[in-house]
């Protein structure tokens, strides 16, 4: 049993490691990983200019409000909240941001409670788009929830959330948390365990290759600090990094736990990008703290990974007529069927299928995400290389079954090997595709 720390010492226990290595922390995620659990902040967004963070009940443009009712989820941990077991309503365990933060009671939202750890955005039936660094491996995906309808209604009530708007993490389908080839991206896509809508609606994508214009405006919308969910239409682009369109620059006013939020553009209201680093949320101010402050122009600026990315990697191993309209389609799986009984975890007695690979080819394989895959029972895959080698591995990626990816280095035969979780029984389909 893993046991993950509150949103509150996650909080700490960032900004403790990068007192201790500041250069190692560099521009640091909103939420960094320690282990399998998303932990808090070292450099965390901050308000530039006026703060113009507003409840969603408050908002004036109508189509904001419904992305954040109807798109917008909070990442939390199944501790941080209590199920009533006769009515399926949820009451959150968590500190309010005066307590969590010791903040100076001249600050807002002072007793909004604070369970979230990052934010996501829906944006296919089953899919949730947030930042890599939220959700960092397949324990991680396990343990997180995504909880829909964290707004307030008024000023002292909140939309009431049941069960039935809680959900599982099913698979990562896209992940990416690292600078290849001078981009530098942060995202993941991950399949919940079961289709949100018709009851909730995902919000449009943009899909463009250009970039977005410096000075324009931008919309941020989830859970910063961990409260519930705020609609911050008052930043803007300052760097687009056209040349890279890895992320962008924007003076949004986003906390701690806005990571993974989605970032509109304001001429669709289409998901942009997602929120990823930024700067110093607090300060203190005597025996308490506050929001820091920046100039609108002041400070280091908000790093917004662009969607399109995450979009390209999605569509690369899976399909969706919301998605992936003008992507080429993923290349076509292969498959081999397997029944296998004590393999040792994939180690003995199991069935084997070789693979060439060029360099730079990427073979992703599972008996899940893959088109045409399945399993029955509690699978294991690994992949070795022409030594002999183990290179890849997987048990547990959606749920009990079982999906890798690999990028060869060098030109090879490789070899699939299917299994079973210790000396368990199992079988299934192992789908696998060459890029």
């Amino acid at each position: 049993m893993r046991i993950s720390p509150t949103g509150v010492q996650r909080k700490l226990l960032g900004s403790l490691l990068c007192a201790l290595s500041v250069a190692a922390c560099g521009p640091a995620p909103e939420g960094t990983p320690a282990g399998d659990s998303p932990t808090g902040t070292e450099q965390q967004p901050v308000v530039y200019g006026t703060d113009n963070r507003t409840d969603v009940y408050a908002h004036t443009n109508a189509t904001l409000r419904a992305r954040a009712q109807q798109s917008t989820v909070a990442l939390m941990n199944p501790s941080d909240y209590t199920v009533n077991a006769s009515t399926g309503v949820v009451t959150f365990n968590a500190s309010t941001l005066q307590s969590a933060y010791n903040l100076c009671s001249t600050e807002r939202f002072l007793s909004d409670l604070t369970p979230a750890f990052c934010s996501g955005t829906l944006i296919d039936d089953d899919l949730v788009l947030t930042a890599g660094h939220c959700i960092t491996s397949a324990s991680a995906c396990t343990s997180t929830r995504f909880v829909f309808n964290f707004y307030r209604t008024g000023a002292t009530t909140m939309q009431p959330v049941t069960s039935a708007d809680i959900f599982s993490c099913q698979s990562i389908v896209a992940r990416q948390q690292s600078t290849v080839n001078g981009r530098n991206l942060d995202y993941a896509i991950v399949r919940l365990d079961r289709a949100a809508t018709p009851r909730f609606t995902p919000a449009p994508v943009r899909t463009a290759t250009t970039a977005l214009a410096v000075g324009a405006n931008v919309t941020v919308i989830g859970s910063g600090s961990g409260i519930p969910f705020k609609i911050d239409a008052g930043g803007s682009v300052r760097d687009a990094r056209a040349s890279t369109l890895d992320y962008f620059v924007a003076s949004t006013d986003t906390f701690g736990g806005n990571s993974g939020s989605g970032v509109y553009e304001m001429s669709g209201y289409t998901v942009a990008g997602i929120l990823v680093r930024g700067e110093t949320d607090y300060r203190s101010n005597g025996s308490c703290s506050i929001v820091n402050v920046c100039t609108e122009s002041g400070c280091r600026g908000e790093d917004i990974t662009y969607v399109r990315p995450a979009v390209e990697a999605y569509c690369g191993v899976a399909t969706s007529t919301r998605l992936c309209a003008g992507f080429p389609p993923p290349p076509t799986s292969i498959k081999f069927t397997f029944t296998a009984t004590n393999t040792n975890s994939a180690q003995q007695n199991t069935t084997n299928h070789n693979v060439t690979l060029t360099a730079g080819q990427k073979l992703s394989f599972g008996t899940c995400t893959v088109a045409g895959s399945a399993g029955t029972g509690d699978t294991w895959l690994r992949l070795y290389n022409s030594a002999g080698t183990q290179v890849a591995s997987n048990d547990d990626s959606c749920g009990v079954l079982s999906y890798a990816q690999f990028t060869a280095t060098t030109a090879g035969t490789y070899q699939i090997r299917a299994g079973c979780y210790s000396s368990n029984s199992c079988s299934g389909t192992v789908a696998y595709t060459v890029q």
